[in-house]
Parts: structure tokens; sequence; C-alpha cells
């Protein structure tokens, strides 16, 4: 049985630091493969989260008997912070972490309105094509203002997906902040075997959903 799958990523789901066939989507399809399915894998990334709508109203969804979504990664997140702050550079961060904590009491905060405003039109588009569809949540992130960000984007998209009936990957229950699932010196980019982690456990929703109980991941010792 050949499968044809359809990817609209960003470029964090074949993350640099990986080597080749180490992404979660390749982890994926392996495991298809492994099952005895040849596999087609069709790629939209990397992909801006306001053009996906568009993107999707053009592809023709029927031909496809899987569609995995990951959206607004790169949108959720403070571009202006450092790779490698100094020790003053991390207070910084918390502290500004914090007041957007605060500020999300008393109004919206722009990047989170945007993704319920573009995850809409997404939901919207791919409504008749919901049993083929996983949309995943953002990756952790191990900056304060970026992570926050990322949770929040995560509540969002299960709500909307949980009220629409799509299926939603939660990365987030399964990978967190920590240094160990993240390349060395990076605090965006995960590693191989996040990667790894996050690709079996997708096989296993996939082929088991909505059955499947996920709980938080640890890294073999």
């Amino acid at each position: 049985m050949k499968v044809h799958l359809l990817v609209i990523a960003d470029s964090l789901h074949y993350d640099s630091g990986l080597n080749s066939r180490q992404s979660y989507i390749d982890q994926f399809v392996q495991q298809l493969e492994r099952g005895g399915q040849e596999v087609a894998v069709t790629y939209y990334a990397p992909m801006a989260l306001c053009t996906i709508a568009e993107v999707l109203q053009r592809v023709p969804l029927r031909r496809y008997d899987l569609i995995i979504l990951q959206v607004a990664n790169r949108h959720l997140r403070d571009s202006r912070l450092a790779l490698r702050p100094t020790a003053g550079g991390k207070l910084l961060e918390h502290l500004m972490a914090w007041k957007l904590r605060i500020q999300s009491f008393l109004v919206t905060i722009r990047p989170l309105s945007e993704v319920h405003a573009h995850l809409s039109t997404i939901l919207e588009t791919l409504r008749f094509h919901r049993a083929r569809v996983i949309l995943m949540t953002p990756f952790p992130h191990r900056e304060p203002v970026s992570g926050w960000l990322r949770r929040k984007g995560s509540a969002i998209l299960k709500s909307a997906c949980r009220h629409r009936g799509f299926r939603v990957f939660d990365v987030q229950s399964l990978i967190d902040s920590r240094e160990e699932f993240f390349i060395t010196g990076d605090r965006e980019r995960l590693n191989a075997i996040s990667h790894e982690l996050i690709g079996r456990r997708l096989y296993d929703f996939y082929r088991t959903e909505p059955s499947i109980t996920t709980g938080h991941l640890k890294l073999d010792t």
C-alpha cells in the first residue's frame, strides 16, 4: 500500500544540526516503511503562518492519505533575544516573560491573536479533510519569552482543534525546555534524540488515536 503524505511545516522540522533522515518526519516515515508501506512525501516548508491557508487552497488535498501540519513555530518566538545571553541578559529575559504574562491579562498579545486568526482560516480550509489531518503543537523553546508564546500558542491550537474535531499531537507534552532535548548551544532547535522520540510517538498516535494517552517522555540513560 502506498501512503501519500503531505507535510506543511517550517524549517524546524528538518533542523540544521541533524544528519540526513534524522528529523521527526523522517523518523515517522521510516516507521511506516518498516510496517511495509511505501510512502510518497510532499513537503511545503519553510512555511510562514500567513501563507498556509492560501497554499492549502491550491493543493489537491484529496490526493493525500495523511496531512501533517506544524504551524507557528517561527511565528511564536522573540527573534530579538540573543542566542547565547549573558547572565544579565537571562535575567532580563525572565523579566520580559513576566511582563508579557501580566500584559496578557490586560491586552491581547499580537502574535497569539494572529495565530488564532490564521488558524481559524486554516481549519476552515481543511474541514472536509479533517479525518486525514494531524496538527502538531509548536516545539518548546528554552528562551522564556518564546517558550511562553509557544505554550500559549499550543493551548490556542488544541482548543480550536477540539472545537472543530481535528486531531492534535501535543509535542509539548512529550518534550520540554530542558537543555538535553536541544542541540548543544541552541535554545530553539531540538536534537536528534528529541526528533526520534517525536517521530516514534507520532507514529503511535497516527496508528491508535483517539485511544492513545501520551505521557511525558524522558531521555534514555
